[in-house]
């Protein structure tokens, strides 16, 4: 069940997911380091060689008279122009300086999203435990209303037997006859619908499980019915109190419910106007057409940069959003108060109707066998007659029917009864719950 139930692992990678978003935001309140590379390669730079006419410098220069030297046409590099790749690195690190709680708060937000996930991952596990447990003991208790239903068709088949010889010889009217079968076709109905709960108890345990083909043969269990008497010995004050306690995994999810709606109404109060937030950038970037180091004269050609940045950014004014977010937050925290308090009556209410089930099931279980004993009562007088001559077979086989019917009515109670002793046990969180039940 814990590796294969299709909910209880969905739940398990919520929980992982939770987790996750936990270490996001742990690390949203460190600083966050950006590299940006980029390389070009020009066909034709935009910047080509660049030469200087000697002419020119010469003709600029006043030269004394005679002195003047001859033109020569020469030309002269002073630039060899740009180089056909470009390289840009460019190394930046930011750290959120102050925030008005804000990312620590959401570090406590997922932190207690996590713990519900985790609550939910136990409490899961808790229903499951309970739920294979109960429908354990449903399949004993159906297994014994099948047993029963097999003895009982054996005296009802006798008896449309015995009533078609019986209105042959003109003992019994045609009617006698129809009711007996009808009696019949209300067993074999009682069977099927019987038959149909057991296999889909089975169905619903090979999903709890995973097991697939389950068979009531595969399932080897017993009950021990006095583990549900002694669940009604509990003192009901103090269990009821252990129900409504903060160790009980709905009523402490419910609690982490609350200190979430708690710091998302802080996380709101960060975001109201004119509180800003403060953060910090580092930026150092190359740019050049070779690699860092690699350039020649890279210090003289100073093609580094470095940069202290201080960044403020502050909502103004948005129309009252923030404010009417920060009163929806506090309308979800009451709302969390309202849902606590309703699971604890909702619980309290459930724990006392399932204490009068098993109450009364308990005295119905005392009046059945009352009256299973005097179903026994008249089978045995009824067998009397019979043997002596005095009474008919008929007689005696409804009786013994009535017994199998009143026996049947018995085990309906006891499931019945230890249905509502199971619940009792869920609700007081299986921590004071007696184990062994099955």
């Amino acid at each position: 069940m814990l590796q294969s139930n299709p909910d209880l692992l969905k739940l398990q990678q919520e929980y992982e997911r939770a987790l996750l978003d936990q270490k996001d935001a742990k690390a949203g309140r460190g600083p966050t380091v950006d590299l940006q590379i980029t390389g070009t390669y020009m066909v034709k730079p935009p910047v080509e060689a660049l030469y200087l006419n000697v002419d020119e410098i010469l003709n600029s220069i006043q030269w004394p008279s005679g002195v003047r030297p001859a033109s020569s046409g020469q030309h002269v590099k002073i630039y060899d122009g740009m180089e056909n790749t470009l390289y840009n690195f460019q190394l930046s690190v930011t750290q959120p300086i102050f925030t008005w709680g804000k990312l620590s708060n959401a570090e406590k937000l997922y932190t207690q999203i996590a713990i519900i996930k985790q609550i939910q991952v136990d409490s899961e596990i808790q229903k499951l435990d309970t739920e294979l447990e109960t429908r354990l003991i449903s399949l004993f208790y159906l297994n014994q209303i099948m047993k029963v239903l097999e003895e009982e068709k054996q005296y009802v088949e006798r008896l449309v037997r015995t009533s078609e010889d019986a209105e042959k010889t003109g003992m019994l009217l045609h009617q006698d006859v129809v009711e007996a079968k009808i009696q019949a076709k209300e067993l074999e109905i009682a069977q099927e619908d019987v038959s149909e709960q057991i296999n889909n108890q089975l169905l619903e345990l090979s999903r709890t499980t995973g097991i697939e083909n389950l068979t009531f043969e595969n399932c080897s269990f017993s009950v021990d019915e006095q583990a549900f008497e002694r669940i009604l010995l509990w003192d009901r004050q103090q269990t009821e109190e252990l129900a409504l306690s903060g160790n009980q995994l709905s009523i402490k999810m419910l609690t982490n419910l609350q200190q979430v709606n708690e710091i998302a109404k802080k996380i709101a109060d960060g975001y109201v106007n004119w509180k800003p937030d403060v953060a910090l950038q580092i930026t150092g970037g190359y740019g050049g057409s070779r690699f860092p180091f690699a350039e020649p004269n890279w210090l003289l050609k100073d093609d580094y940069t470095a940069n202290i940045t201080i960044g403020i950014k502050t909502t103004v004014w948005d129309g009252g959003k923030r404010l009417n977010d920060v009163s929806r937050k506090m309308s979800e925290r009451v709302t969390a108060d309202i849902n606590t308090l309703d699971a604890r009556s909702s619980i309290k209410k459930n724990l006392s109707a399932e204490w009068n089930t098993a109450d009364v099931c308990r005295m119905k279980i005392e009046y059945q066998n009352l009256k299973i004993e005097a179903a026994a009562s008249r089978i045995k007088q009824n067998e009397t007659l019979f043997n002596s001559g005095y009474g008919s077979e008929t007689d005696l086989l409804s009786a013994k029917m009535d017994k199998c019917n009143q026996e049947i009515e018995k085990i309906k109670q006891q499931l019945s009864f230890a249905a509502a002793c199971m619940t009792i046990k869920y609700l007081a969180g299986n921590n004071s719950a007696e184990r062994g039940c099955y």
